[in-house]
């Protein structure tokens, strides 16, 4: 049985119980809702398993009820676990480059290897100065600003040797004019130099590789705890285990169709080459 469908049961299982409860009670809807300081439409949403009541609610309801000992504390915590599981699924958005800044210098602080998987654009962590200014050009000069700062804190960590950091691109990446010719050259050639970095594992996936996977966007891993998405309106942040598992293991299929080491210094050489050629 699946994770969703555990929570579906549990869901119908607790508002079945209210039911029940109240029914043996003898007490209709609109007495019980009165009694326990809700809306009687609040009260038939949860005994009809439409509304996940909060932990309050369940204390009210039982106690109101009088079910037994044990029965309150079945009930109780049955909520309590719902609610946790509702909190690890859920997908948040966060607006705005800053703040999304901000998040993320939090997560990685934490995290002893982070995980960078990108399609069309170079992770922050890798970005010149030049490619970061392009990339953040449409924004408000203070917004701007403090995105800026706030990336420069999240680079400070990459000295910490005891941190790892795995960057995955597609070739498409590097090929994907953000700027003029020299800006976009000199980028790829600063990838060059930050890959040499032993804390830092920096792999491509050429145009030539037979890659059978499908990579709908990029995303960012930090350790086996949380993903991030970026997405045209803000930021999405991911804590399910099982969407992570499966991020995991998306970005490992990834990093084996990657070329490293003088393979990918060739590349680099000749995508930078390309860029000052074309003009």
């Amino acid at each position: 049985m699946t994770a969703p469908e555990r929570s579906r049961l549990a869901r119908e299982r607790l508002s079945r119980e209210l039911r029940r409860l109240r029914t043996e009670a003898k007490m209709t809807g609109t007495a019980t809702a009165r009694a326990t300081g809700m809306s009687q439409s609040k009260l038939s949403k949860i005994e009809n398993g439409m509304l996940l009541p909060s932990v309050t609610d369940v204390e009210r309801l039982v106690a109101e009820l009088a079910a037994a000992r044990e029965t309150r504390i079945e009930l109780v915590e049955l909520a309590r676990s719902l609610h946790a599981e509702a909190e690890t699924r859920r997908v948040v958005l966060h607006r705005g480059a800053h703040r999304h800044q901000q998040t993320i210098s939090r997560v990685e602080a934490r995290a002893a290897t982070s995980r960078f998987f990108q399609v069309n654009l170079v992770p922050a962590l890798l970005q010149s100065e030049p490619y970061l200014r392009t990339v953040l050009g449409t924004m408000p000069h203070s917004e701007q600003e403090a995105a800026v700062a706030a990336l420069r804190t999240r680079r400070a960590r990459m000295d910490d040797l005891a941190k790892q950091f795995v960057f995955v691109l597609s070739e498409s990446a590097l090929r994907w004019r953000m700027g003029p010719a020299e800006l976009m050259a000199e980028q790829v050639e600063h990838l060059a130099a930050i890959q040499r970095r032993p804390n830092v594992r920096l792999g491509v996936v050429p145009w030539s590789a037979d890659a059978n996977v499908v990579a709908l966007h990029g995303f960012h891993i930090y350790d086996e705890r949380v993903v991030t998405v970026s997405v045209l309106t803000g930021n999405a942040t991911i804590t399910d285990p099982l969407d992570v598992r499966e991020y995991l293991a998306l970005f490992g299929r990834l990093e084996r169709l990657a070329v490293r080491g003088e393979e990918l210094q060739a590349l680099l050489k000749r995508i930078a080459e390309d860029h000052r050629r074309l003009g």
